[in-house]
């Protein structure tokens, strides 16, 4: 009965998938939770599992069905959206963590678990930047293990996604960044993990319970001490398949940003984030965010003091405060996730 009840509440997110964890997973739960304390990319971003082992396929949107004019006795026929077929592939993201036995030991017993638990927990940050670094560079052509990330997806000379794309005129070598606008969806641009995985989003967390004999060389001589494990995990990819409900602003040069938005020569950041909107469905802006770097969004902070900004305010997801433009959530992550130094893309 149980498992019933966990298949039919199928989670969308990282926090119903932590919710869906048991006590008795300690380790895998503070891990997760940690990740999400840690990186807003998945406040809104929607999970679930693929369909194709390792992979996702689908069908990258081109048309639309629009039905057809009849009269009486005239009937109607069928019609199917139509799209390009693309199987998107998951990346698989794998570390331990490393305790001196003694070490933990030497803890007083009763906070022995909750001291292992602490230190496996600082490794979550590394790792959740990491992953969401590859969810956005990710790529196959050079590294046969990554999953395509959504950078090379939505690029101005995809014959598909290059209409989705906004060049803010950047011309800085190795300068630019990116502000991306996702409109969630678990049938079209949803994150995935594999088909026969975890059933915790693809992530796993295994804590060896006895230590094992691990050798070192200090100064060229051998050393060895008995050291505690615990294995990491996670599988996990990104699959967009209507273009409609994507949006990239490219090149925005990041030696020219400027508090205010008036700023001769400054990107006009304002400008950009409404165009961007107004390329979305308005269906999709109850479901759709944001991402860029804590450099943009410290640059949008300050623009709130300008007055004439009223539609940029503070808002909250998740219990998380972010800046938010027309009541679009405006996710920040580091520069070392989204960069400031990206090469300046080319606009056919």
């Amino acid at each position: 009965m149980a498992d019933s009840i966990i298949s039919d509440v199928r989670p969308t997110n990282l926090a119903e998938y932590e919710s869906l964890i048991g006590d008795k997973d300690l380790s895998r739960k503070v891990f997760l939770h940690t990740i999400r304390d840690y990186m807003p990319f998945f406040d809104q971003a929607v999970i679930v599992r693929g369909n194709d082992g390792m992979g996702d396929k689908g069908q990258i949107v081109t048309g639309y069905p629009e039905g057809e004019l009849h009269g009486y006795n005239e009937g109607w026929g069928s019609e199917v959206v139509t799209g390009n077929n693309v199987r998107y592939t998951c990346s698989r993201r794998s570390s331990s963590n490393t305790i001196d036995a003694d070490e933990y030991n030497d803890q007083p017993e009763k906070d022995r678990n909750s001291w292992r638990l602490r230190r496996d927990a600082a490794f979550a940050r590394g790792f959740a930047r990491a992953t969401v670094r590859n969810i956005f560079y990710g790529d196959p052509a050079t590294d046969k293990n990554s999953c395509r990330g959504i950078f090379n997806i939505i690029r101005p000379d995809d014959p598909v996604f290059g209409e989705r794309c906004i060049n803010a005129g950047g011309a800085t070598a190795d300068k630019q960044t990116s502000i991306v606008l996702i409109g969630w969806d678990p049938a079209y641009n949803y994150l995935f993990y594999p088909q026969y995985g975890s059933s915790t989003g693809g992530f796993e967390s295994k804590p060896h319970l006895q230590p094992v004999r691990v050798s070192k060389l200090v100064n060229g001589v051998g050393k060895h001490y008995w050291a505690l494990e615990t294995d990491f995990r996670w599988d996990i990819g990104v699959a967009i398949y209507d273009p409609l409900t994507v949006v990239r602003i490219c090149n925005i040069d990041t030696t020219k940003l400027s508090k205010s938005n008036k700023t001769t020569g400054a990107p006009d950041l304002i400008d950009l984030l409404t165009q961007a909107v107004n390329m979305l469905p308005d269906e999709y802006k109850g479901r759709c965010a944001f991402y860029c770097n804590d450099t943009i969004t410290g640059v949008l902070r300050r623009q709130i003091n300008n007055k004439d900004n009223v539609l940029l305010n503070i808002g909250e997801v998740a219990g998380r405060k972010v800046t938010a433009w027309d009541g679009i959530p405006i996710h920040k992550l580091g520069s070392d996730v989204i960069r400031n130094a990206d090469p300046v893309l080319s606009f056919a």
